[in-house]
Formats: structure tokens, sequence, C-alpha cells
């Protein structure tokens, strides 16, 4: 059935109505959509057998159909430009000169062939020879691409090995296979495979550089030749757009610049001081509503809570109010959100796809295709948090314009004014998409980060007693003699509390907040001491990796030991940022570092002091662990993450509070 009119017709259900009843007769549709970017020409011919007509082909729809019965339309509405029949016995049916540019035409074309045509198919010679010519050539790829993935060339290094792979598959089936642990997976064959290896994935190779110095010359010594490039940045861009996280080159560095001016000491007293105290004040009495009414509390959801509330705050100077009521004793994932929650979970959300896009990066593109459901609720959480940017940049830049406050009063209570003041400082503009990106980048880099390492030192604290001892201990000697911070944790006095400070690096060193990173060659190189490099080839390093190296930090590195980073004088001491790598390197040394320390460092004392905490009853016992890595000892298991770009905990972690009796 075809339905034509005007777009005022199909408004008012007046669109004329013809039907093409199913006759032998051949008709060509072509089309050409604006919103469409494929340019369809379906041949299609109907004919009856046994009153059905035989379907065949690929259809352009959504509607799978087996077969159609004489009678039944064979057109379905879609809106087009264009449609031109030709051919058609009565040519009554067609429109006057064959050009419907006025009209709006709904369709769905089929892909029809009747069963005699089918036959002379499948006998044709021309058919038999594409069949023999295809074979030969899928034989040719198959020898060619024997042992690695097809769009690679011959490894050619003496020194790193390329691990065997599928024919044309290379890696890929067993990097699938090892989907849900890729850390250990690649650890053990990094160990076993020493001094490195390459893996070969469809069209790209893959170089394994976790090495201290060998990171060190790819992040430092030769920079500006290893760069993110332009899939990792299509990857993310509808959520980061070009913002620090994913550009290079100019563009990293205007954000780079802009970014690092921003943490200096009067940010910390003006924005990220008070922030954090009303925030940690909330945490407390969420602990103590807990304790109350003897309720276990999930710590890893409030902490992601903690620092989302947080960095929303300092980021836009709007407070979400996660922490309010009772709302953080809520599971993730309750119905009846509010705003806060709603923005939460489309935060949640996007970081999840995101991730999932990197498991099957060669074809992310076309499996988000197919996977609608998905990807639209993917576009309404970039909505949600794009407007959550736009409406905090609109409101500073109107009153900028109005003169209703002055630049320094309007600017200097958040990261995003300061970035604004930085920029007009110096005769700059930026737009608003540029102004998102480089505040949500601020947002998304401190949540994440900092709401893990907490999850994980607390996991690891509560598995060492006494390291909880020594830092009550050591808080009492310490704010007991400020007279003017009693009880308080502060940008000035953060780095006296030596025990909580190595226990947070320790855990960031185990579990850090990036696992894996990748950068791509942009011309062909050779690594001192290590692997040929050619230009596109993927170089990958995993921290958490390094972590495990025994010949990097010695046979105890599985073990959660924060003596290790106290030396004979009680000081922190330090490894330099390319062993102990947690906080990136080189010029992408992580701008914030320092402030997330001092937000941990707070966040373990002040709840250490008020608060005993325990396992929930059972949870040790019952929640999956991660495995052994053999030739890497620990003390005890640690529980599975979640893999991803970042590294959550797979499972709540179930703790009690009781308040302490001082």
């Amino acid at each position: 059935m075809l339905q034509l009119g005007t777009p005022s017709d199909f408004e008012k259900g007046t669109a004329s109505k013809q039907v093409l009843k199913i006759r032998p007769f051949v008709s060509i549709v072509s089309a050409s959509a604006p919103r469409n970017p494929f340019s369809l020409a379906s041949l299609w011919c109907v004919e009856e057998t046994d009153g059905l007509a035989i379907l065949a082909g690929l259809m352009f729809a959504v509607h799978a159909v087996a077969s159609i019965s004489p009678g039944q339309s064979v057109v379905k509405l879609t809106q087009v430009d264009d449609l031109e029949l030709h051919e058609v016995e009565d040519p009554s049916k067609r429109c006057a000169g064959n050009n419907l540019n006025s009209f709006f035409v709904h369709y769905t074309t089929y892909h029809i062939l009747p069963l005699s045509v089918l036959c002379k198919m499948l006998t044709s010679p021309v058919l038999h020879s594409l069949i023999i010519s295809g074979f030969a050539y899928l034989t040719y790829l198959i020898f060619e691409f024997r042992d690695r993935a097809f769009g690679t060339t011959k490894r050619k290094d003496p020194l790193f090995k390329e691990v065997a792979g599928w024919p044309l598959l290379g890696q890929l089936p067993g990097s699938i296979l090892e989907i849900a642990r890729p850390w250990e997976a690649g650890t053990i064959m990094t160990l076993k495979l020493r001094p490195g290896f390459s893996i070969t994935l469809p069209g790209a190779r893959v170089i394994e550089i976790s090495k201290p110095e060998w990171i060190e010359y790819v992040q430092k010594t030769n920079f500006e030749n290893y760069v993110k490039g332009d899939m990792f940045q299509s990857l993310m861009a509808d959520l980061f757009g070009k913002s620090i996280l994913v550009t290079d080159g100019a563009a990293w560095k205007r954000s780079r610049l802009v970014t690092s001016r921003i943490f200096h000491i009067n940010t910390f007293k003006i924005v990220v001081e008070p922030v954090v105290d009303q925030s940690m004040h909330e945490v407390l009495e969420v602990l103590q509503v807990a304790g109350d009414e003897g309720r276990d509390i999930d710590f890893c959801n409030l902490f992601n809570r903690f620092t989302l509330d947080l960095f929303a705050e300092m980021t836009f100077g709007t407070k979400l109010g996660l922490l309010e009521g009772n709302s953080a004793l809520k599971d993730e994932g309750g119905e009846g959100y509010s705003y806060p929650e709603a923005f939460c979970d489309a935060f949640n959300f996007s970081q999840k796809h995101m991730d999932s896009r990197f498991d099957v990066a060669v074809v992310w593109q076309w499996i988000q295709k197919m996977n609608f459901r998905a990807t639209k609720k993917m576009e309404s959480s970039c909505h949600t948090i794009h407007d959550h940017a736009y409406t905090a940049i609109d409101e500073k830049m109107s009153k900028l314009s109005t003169g209703d406050l002055t630049a320094d009063d309007t600017l200097q209570k958040d990261f995003l004014g300061l970035i604004m003041l930085s920029h007009l400082q110096k005769g700059h503009t930026l737009t608003r998409d540029e102004l998102r990106d480089d505040s949500l980048s601020l947002l998304f880099a401190g949540r994440d980060a900092t709401a893990q390492s907490l999850s994980w030192c607390f996991f690891h604290l509560l598995m060492n007693k006494d390291i909880i001892t020594r830092i009550r201990e050591e808080a009492a000697e310490i704010l007991g003699e400020d007279s003017e911070n009693v009880g308080r944790v502060t940008p000035d006095n953060y780095r006296l509390f030596t025990c909580a400070y190595a226990s947070l690096l320790e855990a960031f060193r185990l579990h850090p907040a990036v696992p894996k990173n990748v950068k791509f060659a942009k011309a062909n190189d050779k690594i001192p001491e290590g692997p040929m490099i050619e230009a596109g080839d993927c170089l990958t390093w995993s921290d958490w990796q390094l972590a495990r190296d025994p010949e990097v930090w010695g046979p105890d590195c599985g073990q959660f030991i924060p003596d290790r980073w106290i030396d004979e004088m009680g000081n922190i001491t330090h490894f330099g940022n390319f062993k102990f790598h947690s906080f990136n390197g080189g010029p992408r040394l992580c701008v914030g570092m320092n402030m997330a320390i001092y937000i941990e460092v707070k966040t373990i004392v002040e709840t250490l002091q008020k608060f005993d905490l325990e396992f929930s009853q059972g949870w040790l016992e019952n929640v999956p662990m991660s495995e052994e890595i053999p030739g890497v000892k620990t003390l005890y298991p640690t529980p599975q993450y979640q893999p991803s770009l970042t590294l959550p905990m797979k499972n709540p972690m179930m703790i009690s509070a009781t308040p302490r009796k001082l």
C-alpha cells in the first residue's frame, strides 16, 4: 500500500491510498532521505507461487518478513524525497511526472525474488566463477594471515616475539574470552613472555610496554610521537567532546595550560576546602544515621555519591544533594529518582557505556547501531550531563554580560569560573562547548579516581586493623596539637598524616584508578633496549600489572604494605612517576593529584576517628574474589573488580559503622 499526500494530509489523515496487488511485475524503488545515511536502491519483484511470494535478499527495514501473501501490502510508510515506479502494469498507478518532491512518501521496501529467478542465479556460470574466485581469495588470506590478524604486517623484531593468534582474527577471540579478567590475563602473559611481546587484532598490532623506563620514553622522552589518536577520541567524543582527557596536540596543550593554572593555593582555600568540609560532614552524618539504625551501608555507593556531589559543586558551584536525608542509604538503581538521582544515573551509565565500547573498539560503531536501546540511553545521559554544564555556563556568562557582578566575584568560586577567568585575563573567550568539555573533564576524572581508591583503601584497612590503630594514634597526636583545627584535616596539615597518606598511596599502587592506557605511534621508532615501533602501532601498558611485577616492586609486590612508603625518618618516600604511575607521568601528570590525596586522607582520618568499621556479617566470606597470579604472593585475596576504563569494585562493599566512644 502506498499513501500519498502533503504533510498536512498526513496530519489530517486524508492522504490517499493505493493498493498494489501482488502480480508478476518488476518495480524499481529509489529513494534518498536527508536524515538517512543510506541511499536506497532496491530491485524487487513478486511472483505468485502457491499463494505465497518468495522472499530473499536484504531488507532496508526493521520488520523481518518470511513471506507475503498475494494481495497483501508490500510497501509500508517511511519518509523519503523521491520515488520512481517503472514497468508497472497499470500506468494509472504512477504519479504525475514520476516526481513526488512535494509529497511525503512513507515506505518499507522488501527485496523479493521469484523462485525461478533464484534458481537461475544459483546455477549461473557467472555466480560459479564468483564463488570460486571468492574461495580462492579466502584461501590466500587464511594462508597469508595464518597466525595473525587481517590488516597487519609480519613482525620483524627478534627481542619481541609476536604471540601467534587465530587466522585473520589474531588474538581477538582470546581477548573476548578474557573480557571478565583482563588485568590478570595480561599480567600472567607479561610475566611469562619477558622482556615483552606483541599481539595482533584486526587492523592493529598491540605492543606491551609495562616497564617504567619504556613508559617514560613514550610519555616523556619522545612524547610528541605517541598520541591517543582518532579512534580513542571517537570512542568518547559524544560525552567529552575535545576535552583534555581525549585530545592531543594544540587542543590538549590549551586545555592542560588552563587546567594546571587553576590548581594553586588560593583554589584550595576558596573552592576546595569549604566544599570538602561540608561534604565530609554529610558523609559522617550518613554513617551516624546508619550506625544508630543498625544498618549496613555500601561504601562503594557512599563514596560514589560523596565524590560526585563534591566534584559537581567544586566544578559548577551547584550542589546535587546526593548525601542529604537518607539518599546515600539507598541502593544504586532505585526507582523514583529526583533530578540529582537522574544526574547520578546518567553519569554512571555514560561511564559504563563508554567502557563497553573499548571492549569492541574496532567495530563499536556497528554494534552501537544495532544496540538501539543502549544508544538511545547514552544520548539521553549525555544530554542530561551536558545540560547541567550548560546551565552553569549560561548563568555565569549572563551575569558577566549584564555586569551584575565583577569577574572575580563571579568566577573564583568554582573550577568552571576559574577556567573562564583564566581566559578572560588573557583576552580570550571560549565557546559553550569548550567550557563544557574542560569542566566535565575535571568532574569525571576527579570523581572516579577518588571514589574507587577510597573503596579499595578501606577494604585493605579493614583487613589490617593494626594500621587503623596507627592512623588513629597519629591523628590524635597531630590534631591534639592543632588547637585551631581540632578534629579537622586541612590542606595545610594533610601531609603530616604519614600512616594514612602511605596507606592511600599503597592502595593507589595496587588498584590504580586507570588500570590500563594506550598510545598510538605517529612514526617509526625504537624504544631504547625495548621494542621496534612502526607507525600506527598501538602501545599499551597496565599500572595494575606494573604493581604486581616482582622486578619492579620486589617479591612482596602483591601485598598491601604501607610502610614501603615511609623512610627511616618517618617521612613519605617517593619512587618517581614512572615506577609509581598511578597518577600518570610526563606532561600528562595528573594536575589534581595533591587535591585528590588531601580529600582522601581527610576522609580516611576523620572517618576512622569517629567510627569503628567492620565488614557486614558474611560479606567477606561470600563476595567473589579475584584470582591469584602465579609468582605474585599475597596475604589475602581482594574483591573482584569491574573491567572498565577505571577500576571499580564489581560488587557492593557492605560495612557496618558504629560510633566510637571517645
